[in-house]
């Protein structure tokens, strides 16, 4: 394939065919444009719409939000409940229904806006390893370079980069002096999962979605075996409720924060003080954090960085087992797996890691002051979280954005900067015309961000600033 745009049509190439990305060829290809787009879908794995969510082939990994709130579509709410009706009458909006069915769904609706479209779709499996600023007669555009020595040219170009694995806690010595499916750096590699002795115990690092997804692979098929979870301040996600409340429509910022001083304290004062009000009024604590979702970036704005930094390290863990929840089977088996004994939550800080001739050794320091505990394993997996800091990224497209000056990452170590239309900022502050973001780093502008019915709607609208620019370029172009 060229490594130029074609000159009779405008390309629209997207970096990533996870959700963010499948979304937005979506959005894209069932718009009408006032001429046919190229839209050009790189992604290196040969699945595309799955991403790292929606990958798995095992039914027991279910989605942690019911399925009445999962459409991909935002104009069109029941458009997952449909899709799983077909499959199954039993499926309700309230049903947690298998990731896996979830991936089904979007590879039917990407290949439904691709079937229904007068743009074209290209799908390109391919690993992008860089990307080159063009100056055309045109108006500029994009190279984007491929691992397999190919290159792709845009008119306009989308980085859809989802999550990125987990950074290492221990130093460089301590994980490689461990061996081959001892030290597992990415959860998400399910294969290293299977591949371990189910014989000896294992040490999941974190307490989050990500460790409870391990956590239920390792035990599929050995139910006996032994986990550790670490968790700083012992704590796990909290469950949906078998019976969720529908959402209160949406009113406003709710009344109770209303006058709230910008200060960390003062906030999470009042949302506290309002989950105890509902809960002496018959409510629950789930419904208060409900009714704050569509509100939350507007939150997150009013805080000064300061006050976002001292949430960082202060209340986040807190906030995100509240938040995040389980689906309720998922926290039935959680609950039956800790009842059973085979596993372990074990609070405190991990602060060393030695190999040992049949696996590792773990020193773990409490926060109760009772002395570290040392806990031999045979395998450590690091579930701490996705590393959303572009600075610390080694993924080769991102150390070659940061070296090019395309982009800033943001004070937090959250993500990029980016204007009101999704466009980076580069190293000297200046816009990147035409060179777009969208995916879980926009919680660096919008906190709320990596969950479908955020990202959907992130979706259409970066798809709309896109096509709105392209027609604004037309326009000029004829009037010249």
């Amino acid at each position: 394939m060229s490594g130029t745009a074609d000159r009779g049509t405008t390309t629209v190439v997207i970096v990533g065919a996870g959700f963010s990305g499948a979304l937005t060829a979506v959005q894209l290809l069932r718009a009408t444009p006032g001429r046919a787009l190229r839209v050009v879908l790189i992604e290196r794995r040969p699945r595309f719409g799955r991403g790292l969510a929606y990958h798995t082939w095992d039914d027991n990994l279910l989605l942690n939000v019911p399925a009445g709130n999962m459409s991909a579509l935002a104009g069109s709410p029941t458009d997952f409940v449909d899709y799983c009706r077909a499959i199954d009458p039993a499926f309700n909006p309230g049903s947690f229904v298998p990731r896996r069915i979830y991936g089904d769904y979007l590879e039917h609706t990407l290949a439904a806006a691709e079937r229904h479209s007068v743009s074209s779709l290209e799908r390109r499996t391919a690993e992008a390893v860089a990307v080159r600023r063009e100056r055309r007669a045109t108006g500029g555009g994009f190279t984007v370079m491929l691992a397999d020595g190919g290159a792709v040219g845009a008119d306009r170009l989308v980085l859809a980069l989802g999550h990125f694995p987990p950074r290492d806690p221990f130093d460089a010595q301590s994980s490689e002096s461990c061996g081959a499916g001892v030290y597992l750096p990415n959860p998400w590699d399910f294969a290293a999962l299977d591949g371990t002795d189910p014989a000896r115990p294992v040490a999941i690092l974190g307490a989050g979605h990500t460790a409870a997804d391990v956590l239920f692979s390792l035990t599929r098929q050995h139910v006996a075996r032994p986990i550790l979870l670490i968790s700083r301040r012992g704590l796990a996600p909290r469950p949906h409720r078998f019976t969720p409340a529908a959402p209160a429509a949406s009113l406003g910022l709710p009344g109770y924060l209303a006058g709230v001083a910008p200060t960390l304290r003062a906030h999470v004062k009042a949302i506290r003080a309002e989950a105890a009000r509902a809960a002496a009024a018959g409510g629950d604590w789930r419904d208060v954090l409900n009714g704050l979702r569509p509100y939350t970036p507007q939150l997150w704005k009013r805080l000064p960085t300061p006050e976002r930094r001292r949430f960082l390290a202060r209340v986040l863990p807190f906030w995100d087992v509240h938040r995040h929840r389980l689906a309720p089977a998922a926290q039935m088996r959680f609950e039956y797996l800790r009842r059973s004994g085979n596993l372990r939550v074990v609070t405190g800080r991990l602060r060393a890691l030695r190999a040992t001739p049949g696996g590792a050794e773990i020193l773990i320091e409490s926060r109760q002051d009772a002395g570290p505990e040392r806990f031999e394993v045979g395998a450590v997996v690091n579930c701490t979280g996705p590393n959303y800091d572009f600075a610390a990224i080694a993924v080769p497209l991102v150390a070659q954005l940061r070296e090019a000056g395309l982009c800033r990452p943001d004070a937090l170590g959250l993500g990029l900067d980016l204007d009101a239309d999704y466009q980076l900022i580069d190293r000297a502050g200046a816009v990147v015309q035409g060179l777009y973001y969208i995916g879980p780093m926009l919680k660096a502008q919008y906190w709320e961000a990596i969950a479908v019915p955020e990202l959907r709607v992130h979706a259409q609208q970066v798809a709309a600033v896109l096509l709105s620019q392209l027609s604004r370029q037309a326009a000029g172009e004829h009037t010249a």
